[in-house]
């Protein structure tokens, strides 16, 4: 069943109507996304816009949560019902194979000069997981989709458990003032997939942290910082930018550190 969107305008007991202005929304909507893509329901951090992918097409917009889940976010526009899921679900086959590093290049292709752990924490006040895009959700965005559309989304997300959604949006105009509305076609909760796909995406969980262990990567680089110094003199750096060595310095007096060197996986 297709989903309406009304808005009424109440004064003096009396009840007004306010149309929709479809006219150029989809083409608005990409732009409004990237602006502030918590409009879709949760915080997020958009990494990446109109991405080229390995076997043709691009994806419209590319965003992390805060559990570093990639949600691949493609805008319905023109595209047929088959079309439409069927691109969103090839990105995703692709995104899939992407690694933590390819992520991050991806980010600073987007925003250049930034890092994407820098960013990262900005965003959610969090240290970007070591495992980046374990899983995917896929949005379509959309200010109407057809019944095969909405049959096809519901089977795989309701049947089969795939974090697949549509969420609508309606352009309103009403004496000057312009207002967009929101509603998704499966049901959805912030930090979920929505329907039986939320038991694909963990919610995160975390022990009590004790303040008094932490944890840092550290570059062994023949060039720069080597760890046989660090372990010879006792001391820990961060390289990378200013967000890592101000971090740092929030390490108290008497804290025990774990490091570990990224290129070796290996814990010190």
């Amino acid at each position: 069943m297709g989903v309406e969107m009304g808005l009424w305008r109440a004064e003096g007991g009396k009840l007004s109507r306010i149309v929709t202005t479809p006219i150029g929304l989809e083409a608005q909507l990409e732009a409004y996304i990237e602006s502030d893509p918590s409009i879709l329901g949760e915080p997020l951090l958009v990494i990446g816009r109109q991405i080229p992918t390995a076997h043709g097409g691009f994806i419209d917009l590319l965003a992390l949560d805060d559990s570093a889940t990639v949600h691949v976010i493609e805008l319905k526009r023109d595209k047929t019902p088959r079309d439409v899921t069927a691109q969103a679900l090839d990105y995703g086959s692709w995104i899939s194979t992407l690694s933590r590093s390819d992520v991050a290049s991806m980010f600073e292709n987007y925003k250049p000069g930034a890092v994407l752990e820098e960013a990262f924490a900005e965003a959610f006040n969090e240290t970007l997981p070591e495992e980046v895009n374990a899983a995917q959700v896929f949005t379509i965005v959309a200010a109407s989709v057809d019944a095969a559309t909405e049959r096809i989304v519901r089977f795989l997300n309701e049947d089969y458990g795939v974090p697949i959604n549509v969420v609508f949006f309606r352009h309103f105009t009403d004496n000057g003032a312009v207002y967009l509305a929101r509603t998704w076609l499966v049901e959805h909760e912030s930090g979920a997939t929505g329907g039986s796909a939320s038991g694909i995406r963990q919610t995160k969980t975390r022990e009590p942290w004790n303040g008094t262990d932490w944890y840092v990567s550290f570059g062994d680089s023949p060039e720069g910082r080597r760890w046989s110094d660090a372990a010879k003199y006792g001391f820990v750096s961060g390289g990378g930018g200013e967000w890592f060595s101000r971090t740092l310095k929030n390490l108290p007096t008497g804290a025990r550190v774990f490091t570990c060197i990224p290129e070796h996986r290996a814990e010190r």
